[in-house]
């Protein structure tokens, strides 16, 4: 059975293609040129797990003479000055004073070109992008687009920016931006009415690891579709509720089976009526993002305005047939 703190990734199309292109990009960049990119989806699409792991397939290394970090892979958190962006992104590198020193923007830039080329670095991960510009009044917006584009433009490497949907905007309203960044992927999440049998790999692949009951199968369609009823086809929530099931089943030091699945509903607080593991089949909707999340401009005092992703319902006959539903 799986370790309790397990968690298997799983090396999908959408995965290898990303992959490919960073060490693309780190092979063949151009300077001035548009070989950056933008890497954006939904809150718990892998997106965040799928850059650590690339950043992990090439380590820092601390050799005799310097540090060699070839992926920088950075976080960011809210930073609200092109200081504190720069300062956020040497702590990343592991500037001493975690970029403290610095009194200006243009010191910062300046610091982060210096550390790149003395620590070999080749590629720039920006994480979180929307903890940038979410918020943030159009004018104001405008600045904060030209930190991304210096940063670019300074650090002499490829800068791969990962964020939520409305990121891709943010980058269009910006034309230097715009045309420095050439490739851009939006990782899409599952969906029920097309492609299921994405979906059902991914099962596969992931639970792979893992020690199931003889009579139960992620993969049985009926049980696929509960899981997909619960998960929305969301990476990280399909991913909690697997492990989940794996905890309580490794606490009772028995193989994973339906009750796991049950209990792990349970767990979350949610009552055995609204169970997808125990509803009748014909009372499970299935939810499938069909329009991505996006952040609007306002002229109001609240400047702008969160708006969902938009989903489409479908729910199950008896015989397991897929129809169009109302959202209720």
């Amino acid at each position: 059975m799986a370790g309790h703190n397990a968690l298997p990734f799983v090396v999908t199309g959408d995965v290898k293609r990303i992959f490919k292109l960073l060490d693309d990009l780190r092979v063949n960049y151009v300077e001035e040129g548009d070989t950056n990119c933008l890497i954006t989806g939904e809150s718990g699409s892998g997106k965040s797990e799928l850059v650590k792991r690339y950043a992990a397939k090439y380590p820092r290394r601390e050799l005799e003479e310097y540090t060699h970090i070839p992926v920088l892979y950075v976080q960011l958190s809210s930073p609200q000055t092109p200081k504190a962006f720069t300062q956020q992104i040497l702590a990343a590198i592991g500037d001493p004073q975690g970029g403290k020193a610095i009194k200006t923007k243009e010191a910062g830039f300046a610091e982060i070109k210096r550390y790149c080329r003395e620590c070999g670095v080749e590629l720039i991960i920006l994480d979180e992008m929307q903890t940038v510009i979410q918020n943030r009044s159009p004018g104001v917006m405008a600045s904060i687009t030209d930190w991304f584009k210096d940063l670019m433009n300074h650090s002499k490497v490829p800068v791969a920016m990962v964020g939520m949907p409305w990121c891709l905007s943010v980058v269009k309203e910006n034309d230097q931006l715009d045309t420095r960044v050439g490739y851009r992927y939006y990782l899409e999440t599952f969906s029920v009415s097309s492609r299921f049998s994405h979906f059902e790999k991914f099962l596969e692949l992931f639970s792979a690891g893992y020690d199931f009951a003889n009579d139960f199968s992620l993969l049985e369609r009926e049980t696929a579709y509960r899981l997909f009823a619960y998960s929305s086809g969301i990476i990280r929530t399909i991913s909690g509720q697997i492990i989940r099931a794996a905890s309580l089943a490794e606490a009772a030091g028995e193989p994973i089976d339906l009750a796991c699945f049950q209990d792990a509903i349970r767990s979350r607080g949610i009552k055995d009526h609204n169970n997808v593991f125990i509803m009748p089949v014909t009372e499970l909707r299935l939810r499938e993002i069909v329009n991505s999340s996006k952040w609007t401009q306002q002229k109001s005092y609240n400047k702008e305005s969160f708006q969902s992703a938009e989903f489409k319902t479908y729910r199950l006959t008896k015989k397991l047939e897929l129809i169009e539903a109302d959202d209720d």
